[in-house]
Order: C-alpha cells, then structure tokens, then sequence
C-alpha cells in the first residue's frame, strides 16, 4: 500500500515538472504569455489642420447668435427698451423676391459649402519624421532642424548655422570662415547625422562667408 501511494504521489510532480498541460487543462495561461510582445508602433503625429480655424469661426458665430438671443429675450420681457434684432430681421426679408443679386450669393455660398466639406475630409498635415524604428519613433520638424545645425556647427570652418526642415528637405544656411570645402562637409555631416530617419530628405546647404 505504501508504494502506490508513493507511485500515486509522484505521478502528479512527474507532470508538473514536464511543463505539459494535464488532462482537462487549455494551456490558456501559458499561450497567452507566449503572445506576449512589443506594443504596437505609434502613429505619426500630425498637425491641427485647417479645419480647426472654420471651428473656430464658426464657434464665435454661435456666440455671437447666442448673444443676439439673450439680448431679444430681455427686450421681450420689458427689461430693456427698443426692439428684438430679430423680429426686425424678419420683417426685411418679409416679402422678399428674386433679385439678381441672389445668383452670385447662392454660387458663392454653395462654394463655401464645398471648400468647407474638402476641408473637414482633408487628410491633416504631418508634423513629423519617423525614425528607423520598430517601435514607432518620431521627430518633430524643429527638432530634426536642431539635428540638422548641430551636425553643421561640428563642421570645420562653420561659424553659425541655421536650419529649416520640412518632411522632404533640410535647408542649411551656414556663416564659415570662407574655406572652400565648407559646403560638402556640411553635406556630408548632415547625410550622417540624418541617417536614422526613414526617409532621409533632401540637404540643402547655403553658404555665407565671413564672420558675423
């Protein structure tokens, strides 16, 4: 009896021990650990777009109707003397008829309604440079124009730098000393310095000789 108890005891060890699931368990715990991984890549930042101002006009817009309100209201209520804004409103375009005038109105305000429809569906701007990366890397335009006058003031030669950035090309303007292989050092730094970025823009360097 002792050793069945003992050959009993150990079966159960002998499958803990070998790592394989035991009858009438999923392996759900260890498959989900075995999915584990790196989180995914984040998305390119990108910038406010122009439908962010027709927002904000259109926000002052509806203050400016609710202030209108708000003042009828109180000419209503004997509060205030004189006559609501828009009871007069109404009475101007009481009886109005087809003037020429309204043509070029219409047209103008159905296409204010088309340039309003293509802006809100406008894919916004991107404000920044992905890097080589696997995890979703960015650099924002000023910074990658940063990058861009560092690498230019370890130039021999260089003086000062200034840099403008866009998504496809890196304008460098430089004050050096007037040596002549100025301009290909600079290009050559920025090709280097610029090399993690996934799609490496375009160098543009400009020089100015003399000190400042």
């Amino acid at each position: 009896m002792s050793t069945a108890a003992t050959s009993a005891d150990a079966a159960p060890q002998s499958d803990a021990s070998s790592g394989q699931p035991r009858p009438g368990q999923s392996g759900r715990g260890q498959s989900g650990r075995g999915r584990a991984g790196a989180m995914d890549p984040a998305k390119a930042p990108v910038g406010s777009g122009a439908i962010s101002v027709v927002g904000l006009v259109l926000a002052l817009l509806l203050t400016a109707a609710g202030v209108v309100a708000i003042r009828d209201a109180v000419v209503r209520s004997g509060l205030r003397a004189g006559q609501p804004w828009t009871e007069q409103t109404l009475r101007a375009l009481d009886g109005l008829t087809a003037a020429g005038w309204m043509v070029p109105v219409g047209a103008a305000l159905i296409l204010l309604g088309l340039w309003l429809l293509l802006t809100a569906l406008r894919p916004r701007r991107r404000t920044a440079i992905s890097v080589t990366s696997s995890t979703g890397v960015f650099l924002r335009l000023r910074d990658v124009a940063r990058l861009a006058e560092r690498a230019a003031e370890q130039v021999d030669g260089v003086l000062a730098a200034r840099a403008r950035a866009t998504r496809r090309a890196v304008t460098v303007r430089v004050c050096s000393t007037g040596s002549c292989d100025v301009t290909e050092g600079v290009r050559s730094a920025e090709s280097k310095r610029l090399s993690a970025l996934d799609q490496i823009p375009t160098v543009k360097v400009h020089l100015d000789k003399g000190a400042r």
